[in-house]
């Protein structure tokens, strides 16, 4: 760095803003031109260069240039471009997911939230049930096991599983009412994916 460079870098540590503005002014319109040739878009150039400048008069104190100060404006436009970059192409992919989200044909929307009322339905349902009818109905329905398999696990007889599995299916069918049988049988397999 020469003398005169080393003199400016200096000036800036103690807060000295005649010298920190003739820095600004002498290397504006080359950092704003490096930077736009990097984001292609002029008010986005000019915050970068802006922000680099108030970034060095923040940390002046500890200003450290190791080579000439002009390599290290171009460094920080460049560095302060490449992350203005990546954080608009980050902006840019969540925009995308909210588009493709708010833009879902409404009938599909509808179909969800009747999906997600019958769940809710059904999970009401089950949690009516006597707790030993509810772990036959999971085990039935979630853990296909055969009735003399749940007998055996649960130590009750193969007609108390039949009772249960009747009972609970009856007391089902009566809670989610009119709901045509295929969508609540649907609900149970979107419950087991679901863990439920």
């Amino acid at each position: 760095m020469s003398s005169r460079e080393q003199d400016i870098v200096s000036a800036i540590r103690n807060q000295d803003k005649d010298v920190f503005e003739s820095l600004y002014k002498e290397h504006y319109s080359q950092l704003f031109a490096l930077a736009f040739r990097y984001v292609r878009n002029a008010p986005a150039a000019e915050e970068i260069v802006h922000d680099v400048f108030l970034m060095i008069w923040k940390k002046a104190e500890q200003l450290i240039i190791q080579h000439s100060i002009k390599s290290y404006l171009y460094k920080s436009v460049v560095n302060t471009s490449l992350n203005y970059i990546k954080k608009e192409k980050t902006q840019r992919e969540k925009q995308d997911v909210y588009m493709k989200v708010s833009s879902k044909d409404p009938q599909d929307k509808d179909q969800e939230d009747q999906q997600e009322a019958l769940l809710l339905s059904l999970e009401n349902a089950i949690e009516i049930l006597p707790p030993k009818c509810r772990e036959v109905m999971y085990l039935s329905r979630f853990g296909k096991l055969k009735q003399q398999e749940i007998a055996d696990q649960m130590q009750i007889s193969v007609k108390t599983v039949k009772n249960h599995l009747t009972y609970g299916f009856q007391k089902i069918r009566e809670y989610l009412g009119n709901q045509p049988q295929q969508l609540w049988i649907a609900a149970f397999i979107l419950l087991k994916y679901l863990g439920y």
